[in-house]
């Protein structure tokens, strides 16, 4: 281990999530930081390239810098119990180790080690795994069960959307089939699996029980879940919390297998949709106000408190691209409305560092359809509309917004393009806060 003054040291400037050493590695490092006493903000000073002059150190420190804040964080918080949660749907690839597939990144042994890691020593604080197959047809559960029963992981379960859609005696086979969930889970896109988890986690009656979910991957590291959990019991007033991958400073945004973490702004730049994702950012303050303030409405690491997951999630009526939004909206709504006034304190925003998984992402657009990602930010863009209609009140925002409405309803993913295109073009690099005139839109989509 390098020295406390030098810990990024012969260290590459990326990372690695098919390597298992690299990812331990991290855990290793976070320890030894945290045991040389060093401030947190020391660390970040040097590493996280914020002054001046500098620029950010290998992903591997800011990883271990991220993971050593929030074990520490976990020290003054009382006793609580986690319940983690994320999807699967063909990851027969990423599920495997290295050696068994190129891109395996061996995932659910390494989130277990990632959460042992967080809890060790912290007595009365507890956590479990529910990894939800939707569907897959490689199978993905089968897999995944067979490395929990072969590494006797006890705290951690498959659950199978499938049973709860097809068998219509279960609890929850109404709630499915209104959301479009039948025989078969082909329709879920995720939203559908995160759904059931949370359900599942909902019914946790531990002390202090709170609920996150996130993404398969190794993309955010779980050992950062001490953020999510101070957010929540550690801040007076706080009713969620949840991470950032951009739009704010501390969040970085990695892109293996050549560049290293780039932060704000720059990651933002580098984003390959960058202004699409103003765009979506421009219509959401306006026609969602309530989500003012948040950049990354879609980060899948957002935590709840397993008591309120319900009637937030019985509100949530999508399943597909702009589900994150939409639960997350959702809760917002559920705080406001149970008298939560502080806006600053609805939710609580951290900022992580994510690493891009190109090579399996089950997400990007595809060689059959290079216009797919148009299309889909064209559909996010429809979806707002709609959201702000049922959430948004009259006098609540409505009045204001009704010309941003009219624009949208008559937007099709073509002028949407031509829009993304020219503003593009015009603009180069641009903050995702950047103040467009609805005539600048108008005029970009003409």
């Amino acid at each position: 281990m390098a020295a406390s003054g030098d810990w990024g040291a012969g260290l590459p400037a990326t990372r690695d999530l098919t390597s298992n050493d690299e990812t331990i590695s991290v855990l290793t490092m976070a320890s030894a930081m945290i045991a040389s006493g060093t401030p947190i903000n020391e660390l970040k000073d040097k590493y996280f390239g914020s002054n001046e002059g500098t620029t950010p150190g290998p992903t591997v420190v800011i990883s271990a810098i991220g993971s050593a804040e929030s074990k520490m964080l976990m020290k003054s918080l009382p006793n609580f119990h986690l319940v983690c949660v994320y999807a699967m749907f063909g990851e027969k690839n990423r599920i495997k180790t290295k050696a068994e597939h190129q891109n395996g990144q061996d995932f659910v042994r390494m989130k277990v080690q990632q959460l042992k890691w967080l809890f060790e020593g912290e007595a009365g604080k507890t956590w479990e795994v529910l990894a939800v197959d939707d569907g897959c047809p490689d199978d993905s559960k089968s897999l995944a069960r067979a490395i929990i029963k072969a590494d006797g992981m006890e705290n951690v379960r498959v659950l199978d959307l499938a049973d709860t859609v097809s068998d219509e005696t279960h609890e929850r086979h109404e709630f499915f089939k209104s959301r479009g969930l039948t025989a078969g889970c082909k329709q879920s896109r995720k939203g559908g699996a995160i759904l059931y988890g949370l359900m599942e986690g909902s019914k946790c009656d531990k002390e202090n029980a709170i609920v996150m979910y996130t993404d398969s991957d190794l993309s955010t590291d779980m050992s950062l879940c001490g953020l999510l959990a101070d957010g929540i019991l550690g801040k007076p007033n706080a009713a969620m919390s949840m991470g950032a991958r951009y739009g704010m400073a501390g969040t970085f945004l990695v892109k293996p297998p050549d560049c290293g973490a780039a932060g704000h702004p720059q990651s933002h730049f580098e984003q390959p949709n960058m202004m699409k994702i103003v765009m979506r950012h421009w219509v959401r303050v306006r026609l969602l106000p309530m989500l003012v303030g948040i950049m990354d409405t879609q980060c899948a690491f957002k935590c709840f408190r397993a008591s309120d997951l319900m009637p937030i999630i019985n509100e949530v009526k999508g399943l597909g691209a702009d589900f994150d939004m939409e639960l997350l909206l959702c809760a917002l709504s559920h705080y406001q409305g149970a008298g939560k006034k502080d806006q600053a304190k609805l939710c609580e925003v951290y900022p992580t560092l994510f690493t891009e998984d190109f090579a399996e992402s089950n997400f990007m657009a595809t060689a059959d359809d290079p216009d797919k990602s148009y299309k889909t930010y064209a559909g996010m863009t429809t979806g707002m509309v709609k959201m702000h209609e049922r959430y948004v009140p009259e006098g609540g925002g409505r009045d204001t917004a009704k010309e941003v409405v009219a624009w949208a309803n008559e937007l099709t993913w073509e002028s949407y393009k031509k829009m993304v295109l020219k503003l593009q073009a015009d603009n180069g690099n641009t903050l995702i806060d950047k103040d467009f005139t609805l005539e600048e839109i108008k005029a970009a989509c003409a």
